[in-house]
């Protein structure tokens, strides 16, 4: 793949997750205005979150990371119709695997909840048993659909797969508003339960939106549940240590989970909301990098392109670092006006955007290298070691839940946002110190002037904004949307003219891409 069509898939992905990410804002801002940092919202998160906990394992995350290569493989060695038959056995021993532990997770949903969430009160726990069997059948329908999105991305279709969960944000927010229309009167734990079922509904949508593509693929939907079948084996073995690899990762969102249900009301939902936002550029270009960069780098090592890989590697860290520094810089800058445009109304007040600005501002130091981990992690996967990313994984788990322990007793809630994006930070540098060991014909350029580049523009925007948030604090919507304006641009401002100034690698071509995209919009 050129870099000309590595930057193309990106583009159209990046343009189909802005979408989402915005349709998603539009969710938050209705969830934030009915149940804001309540119990109920701590409710609906610990019960949305166990099986996305679970999805993690069996839909974008090991599945697909052993899945691709293979498939890819079985493409160029065997043929599309063989390449198919390999597919819909894969998914139908999914299926049935998602459908049991859907159906295990309802029946044990009382200890799953007791377990994640102990300090919460019987009135949160009776709510989050009732919500957590409500969604578990989510599970199915995410883990399905993270496949089928694989299988596309593989055959070079990023737009509309990257739409998938704009679905389940029209599922959730069109159950409520269609409910508040048909039924006068609600209660707050009728509308969240509503809600809930608004998620359901959204991953059936974003399940059965794929099958059109798959179709004019060659898909025709049947089940094989054959064991024997060739390159099941090497799934297999490929898959169960990216599990344990994850099943890591998740202990660490289960123990960030328990730690926060044992803080104040509302620390759990505040973190929630931190993360939301922080995620918006992050699903924009860090995890587009990533889900792009897989296939990629799987016919790279195929064909043994090491300058190449070399090359977008480099390229792609470049690219990412000078997005996402400046944007951690205005988050830090402007996170308090942002969150009070986005999210200050209803049952959200001035305390659920103290504490949401405080998740927000510690969870995007990390931005930049939630990113980098995202594109580096397919690397590995492409050279069919899933071994390296678990042992660093152990690490990385062991590390934050020590610094969450320490931080959340001086920052509360927010600590725990700290130790994640130092953890981040963390595993980036074990990452790329194994990857020179693991693969050296990976013969990267020192990347270390670029970076300091950038790193001097952003911390230039950041005390730009810092003065500006001295002399002048924005107390209503308004005052805050153009604050947000005005301060947005001359921050954009500063780092173009810094780009040129400096003369930053390949910042010219990222800025001229933006730029095309901003005009075709």
């Amino acid at each position: 793949m050129s870099k000309r069509k590595l930057a193309k898939n990106a583009g159209s992905m990046s343009l189909a997750v802005f979408i989402s990410r915005i349709l998603g804002l539009v969710r938050d801002i209705v969830m934030t205005s009915f149940f804001g940092t309540s119990y109920v919202a701590d409710a609906f998160q610990v019960a949305y979150q166990i099986p996305n906990l679970l999805r993690k394992l069996f839909g974008e995350g090991a599945l697909s990371a052993a899945f691709v290569p293979i498939y890819n493989e079985v493409g160029i060695k065997k043929g599309r119709k063989y390449q198919v038959n390999f597919a819909i056995n894969v998914l139908s021993l999914l299926s049935l695997a998602l459908l049991i532990l859907s159906g295990l997770g309802i029946l044990l949903a009382p200890l799953i909840v007791r377990v994640l969430a102990p300090g919460f009160g019987e009135q949160t726990y009776l709510l989050t048993l009732k919500l957590t069997r409500i969604m578990f059948p989510y599970l199915f329908l995410i883990g399905l659909s993270s496949t089928l999105i694989a299988i596309l991305n593989s055959h070079d279709y990023f737009f509309l797969p990257g739409l998938t969960s704009a679905f389940l944000n029209i599922g959730m927010v069109g159950s409520l508003a269609l409910y508040i229309l048909l039924k006068d009167a609600q209660t707050v734990e009728q509308q969240v339960t509503v809600w809930s079922y608004g998620v359901v509904i959204g991953g059936v949508l974003q399940t059965i939106v794929n099958f059109p593509l798959l179709k004019r693929l060659g898909y025709r939907f049947r089940l094989n549940f054959s064991l024997a079948a060739g390159g099941l084996k090497a799934v297999w073995q490929r898959f169960l240590p990216g599990v344990w690899g994850l099943a890591i990762r998740q202990v660490n969102l289960a123990v960030d989970l328990i730690l926060a249900s044992t803080l104040a009301t509302g620390s759990i939902a505040a973190l929630n909301y931190g993360n939301r936002l922080m995620q918006l550029p992050l699903g924009i270009f860090g995890i587009t990098a990533g889900v792009v960069a897989l296939p990629a780098f799987s016919r790279y090592f195929a064909q043994k392109k090491w300058e190449t890989l070399a090359d977008e590697l480099r390229f792609s860290i470049i690219s990412l670092s000078l997005i996402m520094l400046p944007v951690t810089a205005i988050l830090a800058g402007l996170g308090k006006d942002i969150i009070r445009v986005i999210f200050m109304r209803g049952a959200f007040g001035q305390h659920s955007l103290d504490m949401t600005n405080a998740a927000l501002v510690f969870y995007s130091l990390g931005l930049v290298f939630y990113g980098l981990n995202r594109l580096i992690i397919p690397i590995y996967y492409a050279n069919k070691d899933t071994k390296t990313p678990v042992k660093i994984s152990a690490f990385i788990v062991v590390i934050n839940i020590s610094l969450n322990i320490i931080f959340m007793k001086f920052l509360q809630h927010a600590g725990l946002a700290l130790a994640t994006s130092v953890s981040a930070l963390i595993q980036f540098g074990v990452l790329l110190m194994f990857l020179r060991k693991k693969i050296p014909q990976i013969r990267i350029p020192s990347m270390k002037k670029s970076i300091a580049k950038i790193l001097l523009i952003s911390l230039f925007i950041f005390v730009f904004l810092s003065l500006a948030n001295y002399y002048y604090l924005a107390a209503s919507f308004w005052q805050a949307l153009l604050k947000i304006a005005i301060l947005g641009i001359m921050s954009l401002l500063i780092l173009v003219a810094g780009i040129n100034i400096l003369k930053i690698e390949h910042g010219d071509i990222i800025i001229k891409r933006i730029w095309q995209k901003i005009l075709r919009k």
